[in-house]
């Protein structure tokens, strides 16, 4: 295929070229050498759109889980009293329970709070299990806790949290660690729930221009799930499948395995990494802190001291790329730390990703560049976060929050969180640019990443972040040819225009 367009991006540093010529669904010429190079046997294609640009990639996304699961009840956004009429109005589903997730108590009044008595006076023989927003707390009722015996089951443990009103009556509300013996028990989705809500989530990302993903936790009972995607041809978005440390299953994975496998197929799969996750999250209050929070605490460690340190270097000398979640400052560090104590041939090879780097002190960010280490963002957090953060943080706190900037030269590598967040990509490329909170202020400018810069974490530093930058990222020769014709030029455009990007993923031969 010989593809003709006045303004076609060959990468997010703004090389630009007006032909493309594709075999076998890469691409193998540009400019003059692409029309050298072409036959009359060539079908020749000239897209609509503003312009052309490398497919996006998606760095950190759940394609399924975390309370994304066929009837589960959307709660973004929603104030307390519209929450319990959009469940007023839910049926149990098979499992006989009711399912939600993305509630956000800071859209909820402050003498309307989470109690285990309202969810009772709605549901007193139904169990509900709520996820919050990011995923780290659930708003759970009585029947819920009494079919899993949560209360006899339950003993106090590092890193998690029962909440309890001042008068110490139960609020209904787990906190990280304090979830796992609720959820232990709950109807569990089937491998075809899963594999139904994991298509659709790929074809959302598809619809915004990405061609590449990486999956940000992934059980080892579902990688053969994703081997048959890939295989069957059910999606054409390639994965990268970073699998749960914690799996009960892990090292008869880990023997059976080989790191970095390359499943092939219409799209591909790539399992190569381990996930890890170091703290809680900040809306939760769990992100692990240096210094206490405004409201006190310094949030949730999930591993004693020195535990990362002995686990992580020995996973990478065993080949295994690593990621860990680290939204907190004191979380950050320590992961760093243990990042450092793997040799420095082995960080080079294998790519150690910090997953969020939300909140990181200024004497460990230069830290991401010297140990080479991924900055893995989602920039769509500074929206959701920056209009409640100063009651969470304190000023010195809030200099260090989504602070980008000061991560760079290291590689950034942009992503969503979905379904923690928004999953359009351009909404986040936006945000990276503006700095812009939901509530229309923006959150330290002087921390915005150029047009340029956030482009590169969502194509060449995605794709460099899960080991496929010979595959993505550009449209260089070499290069898959996954190309999409977008309806603005990036370059040329307002942080509103970026915002409302369509975006069309060319057809092109898939490669074999």
């Amino acid at each position: 295929m010989l593809i003709f367009h006045p303004h076609i991006y060959l990468n997010a540093a703004g090389d630009t070229t007006d032909a493309l010529l594709v075999r076998q669904g890469r691409v193998v010429a540009t400019g003059d050498d692409a029309r050298a190079g072409a036959t009359s046997r060539d079908p020749v294609l000239r897209p609509d759109g503003a312009c052309l640009f490398p497919a996006l990639g998606e760095a950190h996304i759940h394609l399924w889980g975390l309370g994304l699961r066929s009837g589960s009840v959307d709660l973004r956004g929603l104030h307390a009293g519209a929450l319990l009429d959009t469940l007023q109005d839910q049926s149990p589903g098979p499992s006989g329970w009711i399912f939600g997730h993305n509630w956000d108590e800071h859209h909820f009044q402050p003498d309307r709070p989470l109690t285990l008595a309202r969810l009772d006076a709605l549901f007193p023989d139904t169990p509900v299990c709520l996820r919050r927003v990011d995923g780290h707390a659930l708003w759970v009722n009585t029947a819920a806790l009494n079919q899993t015996d949560f209360l006899s089951r339950y003993h106090p443990t590092p890193g998690g949290l029962v909440e309890r009103a001042p008068d110490g009556t139960l609020t209904g509300r787990l906190v990280d660690a304090a979830m796992e013996p609720l959820l232990e028990r709950v109807p569990h989705p089937t491998e075809a729930e899963d594999r139904l809500v994991c298509k659709r989530t790929l074809s959302t990302l598809r619809s915004h221009g990405v061609a590449f993903c990486t999956l940000a936790f992934c059980p080892t009972d579902r990688v053969s799930m994703l081997t048959s995607l890939a295989r069957d041809a059910d999606t054409d978005v390639f994965v990268d499948a970073l699998v749960d440390a914690e799996d009960r299953d892990l090292e008869t994975f880990l023997d059976r395995t080989t790191p970095g496998l390359v499943v092939p197929g219409a799209s591909g799969l790539r399992v190569g990494g381990i996930k890890f996750f170091a703290d809680g999250a900040m809306g939760s209050a769990g992100a692990h802190l240096l210094e206490d929070y405004r409201t006190g605490g310094r949030g949730l460690r999930l591993y004693e001291e020195g535990a990362l340190k002995r686990r992580i270097p020995a996973l990478m000398k065993r080949g295994w790329q690593v990621a860990v979640h680290a939204i907190g400052d004191a979380a950050a560090r320590e992961v760093l730390d243990a990042f450092a104590a793997a040799p420095a041939s082995l960080r080079e090879a294998l790519r150690p990703r910090l997953e969020h780097a939300q909140i990181v002190a200024p004497d460990d960010a230069p830290r991401f560049a010297a140990l080479q280490v991924i900055a893995s963002i989602q920039p769509i957090h500074l929206r959701s976060d920056a209009p409640w953060a100063a009651r969470r943080l304190h000023p010195h706190q809030l200099d260090r929050l989504f602070a980008y900037r000061r991560l760079l030269p290291a590689v950034l590598a942009g992503g969503s969180d979905y379904p923690i967040d928004d999953i359009n990509p351009w909404h986040g490329i936006a945000t990276a640019v503006s700095r812009q909170g939901a509530d229309g202020v923006p959150f330290r400018p002087e921390e915005a990443l150029t047009v340029s810069e956030a482009l590169q974490a969502y194509t060449e530093g995605a794709a460099f972040a899960a080991h496929l930058e010979e595959d993505f990222g550009s449209l260089t020769p070499g290069h898959r040819a996954a190309i999409i014709a977008l309806s603005d030029d990036p370059f040329s455009s307002s942080p509103q225009k970026i915002w409302d990007m369509q975006a069309h993923r060319l057809p092109v031969t898939p490669t074999t």
